[in-house]
């Protein structure tokens, strides 16, 4: 009796199966643009799906793509020119802890000896150094550029094609599937809109909440200060930490114990404590519907094993077990066993 369904050939499938998988070992350097293409497609399809009713789907896509890596070269440029503008400044910062740090008899009983911060000195010796390894230095540069060029190539065919595939792919998924493999959909692509939408949303709070206070501060500079938290906020946990952790010391060196105070009381839980340990995570777990301290796990666990990019795959991998545990749950507990709303 024919049962309607159509018969699978699976030697052809076996054989496509092995020259995807040797395709992705071969240019596995490509997985991490891949990646962070297609989480960046995610957030942007919408915003795609309602441009293309007034242009066309390529042009649409090209617009996007090439808004997003414009904003990067502007945020980076305004980044690198308030740096560089107020270099004597930074010079001025570190020269002051170096000298508080080589006081006469020293600190905890070691002796140090005197310590200038010559950001000059520290330039020359980089573009010495640079010489020295021209030709490596040019080889990484092309490498990257060409990671980055193919990331925002990624970019632009999944905001233009990433919709038909994904309804491609789900067309073959068995019907009885469907309602389960729904979970792991919905709960990936709210795990990243929240990712994206909430660290950006998170530095841009970190910069308005910031021009006060460093304002109250009094050291000046607010604009530079509040650039360099905004920029380090974009790093989850050990960002601003690393800017407020200067401050107090720099503080300390001047024998300003008012700021170091203001920097301890205000400054930490503003810029660091309740962004990090509290809007990140419970922003993040609202729309994905996750537990905020898994969360909060799932961040740390990510940079702490993976760099900066476990910002991204920590919340991923917690987003599939979290989905995985789920199915698992409706699929053992009962028909009448409702699917958890909440993560173990």
């Amino acid at each position: 009796m024919n049962s309607g369904r159509k018969r699978r050939d699976w030697f052809v499938i076996g054989v496509s199966s092995v020259l995807v998988l040797l395709i992705v070992v071969l240019f596995r350097a490509l997985l991490d643009p891949l990646i962070i293409a297609g989480a960046l497609a995610t957030v942007l399809i919408p915003y795609h799906n309602v441009l293309k009713m007034h242009l066309r789907a390529p042009f649409s896509s090209i617009i996007i793509t090439t808004g997003v890596l414009i904003f990067l070269v502007v945020m980076l440029m305004v980044s690198l020119a308030v740096i560089f503008a107020n270099g004597a400044y930074i010079q001025e910062v570190f020269n002051s802890i170096f000298g508080w740090l080589s006081i006469e008899g020293g600190i905890f009983g070691m002796a140090l000896d005197p310590i200038v911060f010559d950001l000059q000195g520290i330039v020359n010796g980089i573009l010495a150094a640079v010489q020295g390894s021209i030709g490596e230095i040019l080889g990484a540069t092309a490498y990257y550029s060409i990671i980055f060029m193919i990331l925002f190539l990624f970019l632009y065919l999944f905001i233009l094609y990433g919709e038909q595939m994904f309804h491609q792919v789900w067309s073959v998924v068995p019907a009885e599937s469907k309602p389960k493999l729904s979970i792991l959909n919905v709960l990936l692509s709210d795990s990243l809109y929240s990712l994206i939408i909430v660290h950006v949303g998170i530095a841009l709070l970190v910069f308005v909440v910031a021009l006060p206070f460093f304002t109250l501060l009094g050291y000046g500079h607010v604009l530079f200060w509040s650039i360099v938290c905004a920029i380090f906020a974009l790093i989850p946990v050990f960002g601003p930490v690393i800017i407020i952790a200067l401050l107090a010391v720099y503080a300390l060196s001047l024998g300003d114990y008012y700021a170091l105070v203001l920097i301890l009381v205000i400054g930490w839980p503003l810029l660091c404590a309740i962004p990090d340990w509290y809007l990140r995570p419970v922003l993040m777990g609202k729309r994905s519907k996750m537990n905020a301290v898994l969360i909060f796990i799932a961040l740390f666990g990510g940079i702490a094993i993976m760099g900066v990019l476990g910002f991204l795959y920590g919340p991923l991998a917690l987003a599939i077990l979290t989905a995985v545990y789920r199915i698992l749950f409706h699929e053992f507990g009962g028909d009448d066993q409702p699917v958890p709303s909440e993560s173990p």
